[in-house]
């Protein structure tokens, strides 16, 4: 039976986790938060809901990172709440989750972890880059939930104003999970027909083409503003991601991975469409983006490449590799 480490069991890993079970993915799967007892407490919860599972083989336990040493994917959801009552700026936010990836990072590399990561902490592009250079694990290897939750929304938006199901709709989400997400209009389909085929019927207008990319980066702020976070979104996508780890479907997702050195901020994790299987993921050709698309791409990722060296500068880790 294959083995699921989850590092930080609240509410996305335990949406997570839920959505794993109804995906009948058979794991055992250790569940490890800085607070123990409610691991146990997690752990007992999902075992009830196995009870009621005629078709699943799964068992929750909670763990030590001594558990993880061949599990064959970690996902990672711990993150740093704000200290209270202290005003912190975003440096500083960054660094603390920053210190809290460094830590799990070393854990998992002490064990001899050799598995896939799947990384959901925000600012969730960040944090895998952090991860990867500390670890030093191969970065097809640590995978960044990336967009793939903005894809799942554009879909969900573009459905409802054409009257179609969300399956129908095909594209990608592209750049930074949150504010610097991108729509490659050009490349979304519906069926076999571009966007702009619907703009000339009139099913579509450009008025509203035009407002879709802020709607997709706002849609996270009206979720968190009223019930406080984001959470079974997230989850059945990084049931999602595992699954097709776990079954090696050579599925295509959107995910936060390296970009390799034919871009101008090679190193830096960054959403783009990719095949992913048993060995992790594997790159596409090059997306063709317009010229403003491209200088765009540039501009996002390059502000996150420098963003991560002050990080890794302030946590005192080395860049390596594409990154450096």
């Amino acid at each position: 039976m294959k083995k699921i480490g989850i590092v930080g069991v609240g509410a996305v890993g335990s949406s997570y986790l839920y959505a794993s079970l109804n995906k009948n993915i058979e794991a055992e799967y250790v569940l490890i938060d800085a607070f123990e007892t409610y691991a146990v407490a997690q752990a007992k919860d999902l075992n009830d809901a196995v009870s009621s599972m005629l078709c699943s083989g799964c068992h929750f336990k909670s763990g030590k990172y001594a558990d993880l040493h061949d599990a064959d994917i970690v996902v990672i959801t711990a993150s740093v709440k704000p200290k209270e009552g202290k005003l912190q700026d975003r440096l500083e936010l960054l660094s603390d989750n920053a210190v809290l990836m460094k830590d799990i990072a070393l854990n998992l590399k002490n064990v001899g972890f050799k598995g896939i990561t799947i990384i959901a902490s925000n600012p969730v592009d960040i944090m895998s880059c952090i991860f990867q250079q500390v670890s030093g694990f191969d970065a097809e290897k640590v995978i960044s939930s990336g967009t793939i939750l903005e894809t799942a929304r554009m879909k969900k938006f573009i459905s409802s104003q054409l009257g179609i199901k969300a399956s129908s709709v095909n594209g990608y989400i592209i750049g930074e999970h949150g504010a610097r997400c991108m729509v490659p209009f050009e490349h979304i389909r519906v069926g076999m027909s571009p966007l702009y085929d619907f703009v000339k019927e009139g099913k579509l207008s450009n008025e509203w083409l035009a407002t879709l990319t802020q709607q997709i980066r706002n849609e996270a702020f009206e979720i968190i503003s009223g019930k406080g976070i984001t959470n079974f979104g997230i989850g059945e996508s990084l049931a999602e991601i595992a699954y097709a780890i776990i079954n090696n479907t050579e599925t295509i997702f959107a995910l936060g991975v390296q970009l390799p050195d034919t871009y101008k901020a090679k190193g830096v994790y960054f959403g783009l469409p990719v095949i992913l299987g048993e060995k992790g993921y594997k790159h596409l050709p090059k997306i063709t983006l317009s010229n403003e698309e491209q200088k765009q791409f540039d501009e996002y990722s390059l502000e996150i490449k420098e963003t991560v060296l002050q990080v890794l500068d302030k946590i005192d880790v080395k860049p390596h590799g594409l990154i450096k």
